[in-house]
């Protein structure tokens, strides 16, 4: 198996960190990777916001936090989860992680979603490789239009045209990762018939 594929199988999601903040090397290194990722039409249109600075980031997880909890009637999925985590008065949207990468691009281009995936899925894969843990954080998206939001990112970069698509936090991982769980069968169907993905 070559190094890329055992980083691949490799990453998990990291939700305890190391209290030090991630160094400049390492960090330029990510977003360099991510400036490689694909684009549609290599566009290049999806950006990266990043927040280090700690009392920035303890403001910002107010922010969400107080954003998250005025959400009124039903919602349910990931978007619910994220809002009833936000009721623990502990609660961290990054799980303490000292540096936030975000993820923004034009809201007018239909690619942009898949832009800055493609950007962060390239961070969290050179992160495992460089001893960094990540998680993916969906907490900036689902409040992309809150106006305080836009507020608090307008003078750390964010243009009024721009929408956030997703985030990761990104740290020193305090713990030794675990087991991947195992994979839920039924997700790969090859010429209709469904797979395992393995060859035969």
């Amino acid at each position: 198996m070559n190094e890329v594929i055992r980083t691949i199988l490799k990453r998990r999601s990291i939700r305890s960190y190391r209290d030090e903040p991630l160094g400049n090397k390492d960090l330029e290194t990510l977003l360099l990777c991510a400036l490689y990722a694909p684009t549609g039409g290599n566009s290049q249109g999806s950006r990266f916001l990043v927040v280090r600075d700690p009392k920035l980031l303890t403001e910002l997880n107010t922010i969400i936090r107080e954003e998250l909890l005025s959400f009124t009637g039903e919602i349910s999925g990931m978007q619910g989860q994220g809002i009833r985590r936000a009721q623990a008065p502990a609660y961290h949207f990054l799980y303490h992680a000292p540096t936030l990468i975000a993820a923004v691009a034009p809201r007018a281009d239909k690619n942009s979603m898949a832009n800055c995936a493609a950007g962060l899925a390239t961070i969290m894969l050179a992160a495992v490789s460089l001893g960094i843990g990540t998680c993916w954080s969906n907490q900036l998206r689902w409040l992309t239009d809150s106006r305080r939001i836009r507020t608090f990112f307008g003078s750390l970069g964010l243009r009024e045209d721009e929408d956030f698509y997703g985030a990761v936090g990104a740290g020193y991982p305090a713990a030794v990762l675990g087991r991947a769980a195992e994979r839920r069968p039924g997700r790969i169907v090859i010429d209709g018939v469904p797979s395992d993905g393995k060859e035969r």
